[in-house]
């Protein structure tokens, strides 16, 4: 209850009268002048910037601490007993952001702008031995995870050389490490890009055997090199100039329904995918529907042929995937436990399963049972070169590869912004870093590209990632196993790589049910039907037609929520003059309010939006028309009239800061039309700035002056009940 007076603890009110003298003795203090002791009073309470060290403690702050005796303290009681030392700090601040600044250098304002560009500057120099041990830990704990990852979707979602997964792991990382403001974020290839890339390969792959007969294996591993490596660029560039023009508010393209609708599709193509080489039958499929096949040709081809999978390699992929989800199992059951329980989150199961496999395919020599190898491959397979067209006609690929890398860098950017922590991300910065770190990933032809991941970050968060030198190390590892531990993996069975994607595959799925039972439980049948629809056309069309229809369809929601006009019709609260809107039953602070009274004759509307535009003020003629006709609330416009003609229509522009020239043409437009039919139009509660743009534009004028704009409704209908009067030598009281 709001009367209810708010009872302290002990520990309570000794904080408060300590964050109380805390705050007077620096309002005493000599170090500030009067005015900037009055400015510190103003300031909101809040913390200096967050360094490295600073983000650490809140960090552990915000999910609570125990005092010295161990007794646990809520996340408030936590607040109070550090606001004393929060408010001097703040008070601190404040008289530094007084002092004058003509004394600095140019050379020391281009410093400080620097260390914002380029973080590495920022955090390097406070790096300390005691992170570094952390950030090693994770570091090859990411290497053990990533580097397989990458092989995987190289191999099998792109069809390309493994190499090119390992540099696509390796490159970006160690440049986001210099650019990139996420302490945690590993950059890396993604499952789902590499599936975008992978169909894209294939189906410039058929097209080029179609018109020039069957390639060779080393030019096909060429063409497929310089596919990708066209995308990568393509797509890094897309990338920084999203950043450099400052549109990082496009992580909010694409609705959480729509991008777990296209997800899910995504995970079940990959799954679909990937049971092929599980089977042993990747030969097969490629032989009847050749390098390119749809979902539902592989479904089909897996339904008329699951009698003839090799029974070794399944064998193989189901040992493989028992181990590996086992092991996700055991350590998510595990995760809350302490003492020796802690060491299992670092056992790389990933890297164990691609080990064992590996010496046991050497041993047994499954190669010659029919199991399929990785066979050699080299590290100096990736060159180091510019983006170059490595085939003849390849400039008519660079027009149609831009539409995938440009699905590929919003796909890429979402994902990596989705990853982000509790401290504060630039969008646009992280767009520069990781479009610069593809772009230079490029230059090692047939290179995947490089975005964040949700699981991995979350991976490296949780073994002891505390800045971007975690990124740098796992990149140095990571090639490092490239030109030295590659060669060994020669026995790899491809079919272990299938099942690492599918451990992957599973991690993406295991979160749509709970998203669908969130719309489910919520009503949410519009975001339902999006998702289902996404996710069907992702499926069974192309997933570059799912998530270009996803954008679209985001894109066209966002533009009808930003030009609808937010209007109520306002009613007399009963024995006041009070005006609140007629369809609403409770105030700001939850009470119940009485609920308006309609005035009859009298249409008073509220604007509730700040700026009136061209794009929400284009249906304002309709929304009047049709609140005229049938009151608040939903109404076909077959039905009858449910209101009387208006004789007066009163503007609340309350909420209104802002008019533009088109709004104001409009505006013009409605009162022109209010006029021709004799309905007179008052303006009130208007700010300075607006109502002297609806003077200079002549809508006060067209009104009837400024005897038509009141400081509030109420003074408007007194006036009105005036001017009647006087026309009319006594009327009724306007109710």
């Amino acid at each position: 209850m709001a009367g209810t007076p708010r009872t302290r603890s002990p520990a309570g009110d000794a904080a408060f009268a300590s964050a109380s003298a805390s705050a007077s003795a620096t309002e005493r203090s000599p170090l500030l002048a009067d005015a900037q002791q009055r400015k510190a009073r103003s300031m909101p309470v809040l913390g200096a910037p967050a360094t490295n060290n600073d983000a650490d403690e809140a960090t552990r702050t915000i999910s609570g601490t125990t005092t010295p005796h161990g007794t646990p303290q809520s996340r408030q009681e936590v607040a109070i007993a550090s606001l004393p030392e929060r408010l001097s700090r703040a008070a601190l601040i404040a008289q530094k952001r007084e002092q004058p600044e003509d004394d600095k250098t140019q050379w020391q304002i281009l410093s400080v702008k620097a260390r914002y560009y380029i973080p590495v500057l920022q955090w390097l120099p406070q790096y300390s031995l005691k992170k570094f041990a952390g950030d090693v830990i994770a570091a090859l704990t990411m290497t053990s995870v990533i580097a397989p990852q990458a092989m995987s979707y190289a191999t099998s979602l792109v069809h390309a050389n493994p190499v090119s997964g390992l540099f696509g792991a390796a490159v970006p990382a160690m440049i986001y490490s210099v650019l990139g403001t996420c302490r945690q974020l590993s950059v890396g290839p993604e499952a789902a890009l590499s599936l975008l890339t992978g169909d894209t390969v294939a189906k410039f792959l058929e097209e080029e055997e179609h018109a020039h007969g069957k390639m060779s294996e080393v030019d096909k591993a060429k063409f497929i090199a310089g596919v990708v490596t066209l995308i990568t660029f393509q797509s890094g560039l897309v990338t920084f100039i999203l950043g450099f023009f400052r549109l990082g508010f496009l992580d909010a393209v694409l609705s959480r329904a729509l991008l777990r609708g296209f997800m899910t599709a995504v995970a079940v193509t990959i799954f679909a995918a990937q049971l092929v080489p599980i089977l042993g039958l990747d030969a097969g499929l490629a032989a009847e529907y050749g390098p390119s096949s749809t979902f539902d040709e592989k479904v089909r081809y897996l339904a008329t042929h699951l009698g003839d999978a090799h029974r070794l390699t399944l064998l193989i992929s189901v040992a493989a995937l028992v181990v590996l989800v086992s092991m996700r199992v055991l350590k998510k059951m595990v995760a809350s436990k302490g003492g020796a329980w802690r060491a299992f989150k670092y056992i790389p199961q990933v890297l164990l399963v691609v080990v064992v496999s590996t010496v046991c395919s050497h041993v047994f020599r499954w190669n010659h049972a029919g199991v399929a190898v990785l066979g050699h491959v080299s590290a100096g397979s990736v060159k180091v070169q510019l983006p170059a067209w490595g085939w003849g006609d390849g400039r008519k690929y660079a027009t149609k590869t831009l539409g995938v890398s440009t699905l590929i860098a919003v796909l890429g950017f979402l994902d990596s912004i989705a990853s982000k922590y509790d401290y504060p991300i630039s969008p646009n910065r992280e767009l520069c870093a990781l479009g610069f770190a593809n772009l230079c990933n490029s230059l090692c032809s047939g290179s995947l590209m490089g975005y964040g991941s949700i699981t991995r970050s979350r991976l490296a968060a949780t073994t002891g990632a505390t800045t971007q030198m975690t990124s740098l190390l796992t990149g140095t590892f990571v090639l490092l196993v490239t030109y030295f531990l590659l060669q060994f993996l020669s026995a790899l069975p491809k079919c272990i790589l299938a099942t690492i994607v599918c451990v992957v595959v599973f991690s993406i799925l295991e979160e749509a049910p709970e998203d669908v039972m969130f719309f489910w439980k919520m009503g949410a049948w519009t975001d339902g039907a999006l998702m289902l629809l996404t996710f069907f056309l992702s499926l069974f069309v192309s997933v570059e037609v799912g998530i270009t229809v996803s954008v679209a369809l985001s894109m066209i929601l966002c533009i009808k929520h930003s030009t609808a006009m937010r209007i109520k019709i306002l009613g007399r609260v009963p024995g006041t003059a009070t005006f609140e809107p007629l369809d609403e039953d409770e105030t700001d602070d939850g009470l119940l309010a009485a609920l308006g009274e309609e005035v009859p004759g009298v249409l008073i509307v509220r604007i509730r939006d700040v700026a009136l535009t061209f794009a929400n003020t284009g249906p304002m003629k309709e929304r009047l028309r049709r609140l005229e006709r049938y009151g608040h609330g939903r109404h076909h416009p077959a039905e009858e009239p449910r209101r009387a003609e208006a004789s007066v229509v009163i503007f609340d522009l309350s909420d209104v800061n802002e008019v533009d020239a088109s709004a104001l043409v409009i505006l013009l437009e409605i009162v022109e039309a209010y006029s021709l039919r004799s309905v007179l139009v008052f303006w009130t509660q208007c700010h300075q700035k607006v109502l002297a743009r609806l003077r200079e534009a002549g809508v006060i004028e067209k009104s009837g002056g400024d005897h038509y704009v009141q400081p509030t409704v109420a003074a408007a209908l007194e006036q009105l009940h005036e001017t009647m009067q006087n026309a009319n030598h006594g009327v009724p009281e306007i109710v």
